[in-house]
């Protein structure tokens, strides 16, 4: 209906909350605006582990597809192979959240310092406490910032992170640039990201193949936290996804391409997601142990993305970037 604008669920999605009496957090929303309503939503701490990264067989795969070795993190593996042997790198991260990557780059041993900033305090405030908690604060620090006034400050860096953010930024032909003014000579640009469609407008492809995933899951496993059992994956409409958030995919598709265009890219690996992203939604809860049954479940569900992924193209990818120099 008008492309997608608005669609039946979101008729059922409202119903579902007036019959829990659960109006307000919707009421909410509609008061809030813009960037407001991005911080809004982005001021939540506790980790989802109804979504695909929080399975850790799903962890594993990343690291393969990344890296070549289910045991190598993307951060180890660029910290060996493009930083090294320089050390005592001075990184920049954006929109770095709960701070949960930047542990992860700060352990490689490469920075002297990582900064992180984020338009949420309260996310600030969470990866502050969690980098003291893991004896990193002398390497970490975290700060509410806005990545356009940093780089109109004149700061530079060795390194520049976009972690699962760059999804969120528009004006990309405006914005890429502006980031790449914040390396420094011989700086590097580490993204990894989603680069599936904008607004999570699922094309019809690859909801045929995260349709059939889920149709040969057993029931039990695909029961969401409210108790009902997730029968199909739908297409979001734009108004949803505007309501819950603004800023989320607002022009995903164009990030890729713009990434390629406005910088070298040095080394770049796609990580597939186009299906398993989609079909493990609110459902990745059931799929977290190390049971027998649950990774022959889990094996079942990477071949069907393999096989899938040929046709329906990969939603994720990792890449190392240069600024362009002419």
């Amino acid at each position: 209906m008008l492309n997608n604008l608005v669609n039946r669920h979101d008729a059922d999605r409202l119903l579902r909350k007036v019959r829990r009496l659960d109006l307000d957090p919707v009421l909410a929303k509609l008061r809030v605006r813009g960037g407001a309503r991005v911080v809004q939503h982005w001021s939540r701490v506790d980790p989802s582990l109804t979504e695909w990264w929080a399975i850790p067989a799903v962890v594993r795969r990343w690291n393969l597809l990344m890296t070549g070795d289910a045991d190598t993190s993307f951060p180890a593996y660029v910290a060996a192979r493009h930083f090294a042997p320089r050390t005592g790198l001075r990184g920049l991260s954006l929109g770095c959240g709960t701070g949960g990557n930047e542990v992860l780059w700060a352990r490689t041993g490469a920075f002297a310092l990582l900064e992180g900033v984020d338009v949420a305090r309260r996310r600030i405030d969470f990866a502050t406490r969690a980098a003291a908690e893991q004896g990193l604060s002398g390497v970490l620090r975290f700060r509410v910032a806005d990545v356009g006034r940093t780089a109109a400050d004149g700061e530079r860096f060795d390194v520049l992170l976009g972690l699962q953010s760059l999804h969120h930024f528009d004006r990309l032909d405006e914005t890429l640039p502006r980031l790449a003014g914040l390396l420094a000579p011989g700086g590097m640009f580490v993204v990894d990201e989603f680069v599936g469609p904008t607004r999570f407008q699922w094309t019809d492809a690859q909801l045929e193949a995260a349709n059939a995933l889920l149709a040969r899951l057993p029931e039990e496993r695909r029961r969401l936290a409210d108790g009902r059992v997730k029968r199909r994956v739908v297409r979001p409409s734009r108004m949803s996804m505007v309501l819950d958030d603004p800023s989320e995919a607002v022009d995903a598709a164009a990030l890729l391409p713009g990434l390629r265009r406005h910088f070298d890219v040095v080394e770049e690996r796609p990580y597939g997601g186009t299906v398993l992203h989609i079909a493990f939604s609110g459902i990745a809860h059931h799929f977290r142990d190390r049971e027998p049954e649950t990774l022959a479940l889990l094996d079942q569900c990477f071949a069907a993305e393999d096989a899938a992924l040929p046709e329906v193209g990969h939603d994720f990818v990792a890449l190392v970037c240069r600024p362009r120099t002419s």
